[in-house]
């Protein structure tokens, strides 16, 4: 059977995009294959975000919500109200059921359980392990190989990971408060060339995820990550007893450089795409976005599906990145330096890519100067 259309990997980007050309009628009178190596049927991710409440996303299955935000360093403890946003998570399973259900409404939408080995956009095909699709439009690409991501990691741009270990864990007595996420605690062993932070996300006062983050170009070892974790569990949260109910284990790409280029019938789409936000590492929102993007261009039969992006605040990343890559200041006196001296909310709203050149001055006016001026020079002559 030849296919209209097929998505390769049935993660965020990838179901997004089915549920989207489904509820916009594109899949009418089209027919469309989604490959994955996986069944998508385990709790492998969470999903955070923050937004501005809107109609997309009550349609969304969201698992909880916050109004406030703690950040923490060695000389501050903030806790702040985020309005006019507020700070969503989703669970990666409850998103899976979620867009299968609406699936199911739609029999020109086939999925298939595979390994896809290769594709080829001018013969439009896609070969998997076990057999090989032909379709007529489009090949939208989720994933990438190992060499995709090799060829970014040259010495000319700079790439780090954001790389995270954390347990959801059950605790025998009150330990969290349930209205409050701590969005960043510092108060742990810095990282050189990077950043490192605790993160919560509390269910009630005795159910949370905790992580251990960092945002460096070298990965550790799953035991450092696990005592890492252990050590803050136990030292800054106080917390002896408690029962692991959850893991999660993974790692974000947080670079200027472009993961792919389009290749006539070939579309990119998530981190592939560049919908990771290279100085935060969320994608949610930009994944959205872009999905509407490229729904938009189907709708009205325009070939054009690369992410709009802003060369202002792209230039802004670049140079965090820069400045965290190359240590010319510490991740923790540059984050440090922003939660004291501004708002959660106009950081946030600045993160979005909301903000005026104005407010975007005087945001950088709180970072440390000698540093971030050296990363400005250095970008500009790239």
């Amino acid at each position: 059977m030849k296919y209209d259309y097929i998505i390769g990997g049935a993660g965020l980007s990838g179901l997004t995009l089915a549920w989207q050309m489904a509820k916009h009628n594109i899949l009418d009178d089209k027919q469309l294959l989604i490959i994955d190596a996986d069944k998508k049927e385990a709790n492998d991710r969470t999903w955070c975000f923050w937004a501005q409440p809107e109609m997309w996303i009550t349609e969304l299955p969201i698992k909880q919500s916050w109004n406030k935000a703690q950040v923490k360093g060695t000389d501050f403890d903030l806790v702040q109200d985020l309005s006019p946003y507020r700070y969503y998570k989703i669970e990666g399973l409850d998103y899976y059921d979620f867009i299968k259900k609406e699936l199911k409404e739609y029999p020109q939408v086939t999925f298939i359980q595979d390994v896809i080995l290769s594709e080829d956009s001018k013969q439009k095909i896609v070969t998997t392990q076990e057999s090989s699709y032909d379709y007529s439009e489009y090949f939208f690409k989720s994933y990438f190989y190992p060499d995709e991501l090799k060829s970014i990691q040259n010495p000319k741009k700079h790439f780090i990971w954001q790389h995270f270990y954390g347990w959801k864990i059950k605790t025998k007595e009150i330990a969290f408060d349930p209205k409050v996420i701590t969005y960043m605690d510092m108060n742990v062993a810095e990282e050189i060339k990077g950043l490192s932070f605790a993160y919560i996300l509390p269910d009630s006062q005795y159910e949370a995820m905790v992580e251990y983050t960092l945002f460096s170009a070298q990965l550790w070892s799953e035991e450092d990550y696990k005592n890492a974790l252990i050590d803050y569990i136990r030292n800054n949260l106080g917390i002896t007893e408690y029962e692991i109910e959850e893991i999660e284990f993974n790692k974000i790409p947080m670079t200027n450089a472009s993961f792919s280029q389009r290749s006539k019938s070939i579309v990119p789409i998530g981190t592939l795409a560049g919908t990771v936000k290279p100085s935060t590492g969320y994608s949610f929102v930009r994944n959205y976005q872009h999905i509407q993007q490229i729904i938009k261009s189907l709708k009205s039969n325009k070939d054009d599906f690369a992410i709009n992006s802003s060369v202002k605040f792209k230039f802004y990343d670049e140079v965090l990145i820069n400045v965290l890559h190359t240590s010319k200041s510490s991740g923790h006196q540059v984050f440090g330096n922003l939660y004291k001296k501004n708002k959660l909310p106009q950081l946030l709203k600045f993160l979005n890519e909301e903000t005026n050149l104005l407010e975007d001055l005087r945001i950088m006016n709180t970072v440390p100067k000698w540093p971030f001026i050296k990363a400005v020079a250095e970008e500009l002559v790239k």
